[in-house]
């Protein structure tokens, strides 16, 4: 296709590789490049994850922790480790230095106070109010410093009847709360076969991460035009419940509670996992003609015309939702999935069917397109020797994130962020660490 200066267009996805090539981001500024973050947020996962994101856009990161560590470091399988610290740690602890800071010491609080002034961030995830017993909190630093966006990140909020007394954050507490372990899981409400189930990852540590950066970038923004910063409070059980989409408007709109569904959607049908030989596929054909495209590939054009299936509304009925995943499964458990694969390809049509194979964590890795987007970095580290690890999860054409170091053990840059951020010198780092203040 000639361009408007009659020369030939890259197509679209050479032009995307090229400018979002994440192998060329250290050629590229930074968007964040001038920010300085404190991240406090001890045992605290989503702190530990919102401080990751800024640092891959280019905020120099502080992470403060006790003088003994964060006990977050522990935190990951017990049985494996890489030179001592744990896998859940050590995966999101990238670009940031790493300072100790007892803050529950009236010296500490001081030092905290002063590295306040000149921050830009703060990201907390004490419980509500603590930060403000010890004359750190947001009320206390806001005069010090206007322009100071503070984040503060807890279970159940800075106010409201749950918020006073409550105790350390859990990703299980709030799946629990949000209404979002209701959701998932098989239906039924006892034995094995039934009942809640968490989603596999520490999903609200990431839900409180996404939003917060949201808020601090927004706040950002804001100051820009304002000067002035502000507080920003994200729950972590508030989180998740944005990962509701319609359940509560189906409360409202029908008096139905959703209930769980395994693998099927109360919307839609067919959309579903499938048992296959080699596994599990996911297979999507929902609207009339895409269910018949369906039946074609199963060898059962006549299912389409079933007085069972014959309608989307007809396939979404709870019994015969569960009617028409027996039907498919009993045809896939006999295939691979690239037997099924090979049978949609090849279906003239009309309509399609959306069908793939549900990778193990280890089949995600191996897979060339990843790799080729720059999802995965493989990193040989001069402390914790070879590591693969998350890249982060978007492409900037101008300013692209990168990940530029994994984390370092407690207190690795403690000398270079004090010196450089408060002028202190050998003398008295040397008396704040013999008294057990950083």
């Amino acid at each position: 296709m000639s361009g408007p200066s009659g020369g030939r267009e890259a197509r679209w996805a050479d032009w995307a590789r090229a400018a979002e090539d994440p192998r060329r981001a250290a050629e590229k500024p930074e968007a964040l490049d001038g920010l300085l973050v404190l991240d406090c947020a001890v045992e605290h996962y989503g702190g530990h994850v919102l401080g990751g994101f800024l640092g891959e856009l280019g905020a120099e990161v502080v992470k403060l922790e006790p003088p003994g560590g964060d006990p977050a470091r522990a935190w990951g399988p017990a049985d494996v480790g890489v030179r001592g610290e744990g896998l859940a740690y050590l995966a999101e602890g990238r670009n940031r230095y790493y300072a100790t800071l007892d803050l529950a010491s009236t010296d500490g609080q001081t030092l905290f106070r002063e590295l306040a002034a000149r921050a830009d961030v703060v990201i907390e995830g004490f419980a509500p109010g603590q930060m403000d017993v010890w004359g750190i909190g947001y009320r206390q630093l806001e005069p010090v410093n206007p322009r100071l966006v503070y984040v503060a990140l807890s279970t159940h909020g800075q106010f409201g009847p749950r918020s006073e007394g409550s105790g350390p954050e859990y990703d299980l507490i709030d799946q629990a709360l949000s209404g979002l372990a209701y959701i998932t899981g098989e239906p039924g409400d006892v034995g094995p076969e039934g009942g809640p189930t968490r989603v596999g990852s520490w999903i609200s540590a990431y839900a409180q991460a996404a939003w917060g950066g949201v808020a601090t970038l927004a706040a950002l923004h804001w100051r820009e035009t304002s000067g002035r910063g502000q507080m920003i409070d994200v729950s972590g059980a508030e989180a998740l419940m944005r990962y509701l989409e319609y359940t509560l408007l189906l409360y409202h709109g029908s008096r139905e509670v959703r209930e769980r569904l395994g693998g099927m959607d109360i919307a839609v049908s067919v959309y579903t996992f499938i048992p296959v030989k080699d596994g599990w596929a996911f297979i999507a054909g929902y609207t009339d003609p895409n269910f018949g495209a369906i039946c074609r590939i199963m060898g059962r054009p006549e299912l389409a015309q079933d007085p069972r299936f014959r309608t989307t509304l007809d396939r979404t009925q709870p019994d015969k939702r569960a009617a028409l995943r027996d039907e498919i499964a009993r045809w896939s458990v006999n295939y691979t999935a690239s037997e099924i694969l090979a049978k949609v390809l090849a279906d003239p049509g009309p309509g399609t069917v959306v069908f793939g194979p549900v990778n193990r964590p280890t089949q995600t890795l191996a897979e060339e397109h990843w790799w080729e987007r720059g999802c995965f970095a493989r990193l040989d580290d001069p402390i914790y020797g070879a590591l693969t690890l998350a890249a982060p999860a978007w492409r900037m054409t101008r300013t692209p994130p990168r990940l530029k170091v994994p984390g370092r053990p407690a207190g690795f840059h403690t000398t270079h962020v004090y010196a450089r951020h408060l002028g202190l010198g050998p003398a008295r780092l040397a008396e704040l660490r013999g008294r057990g203040i950083i």
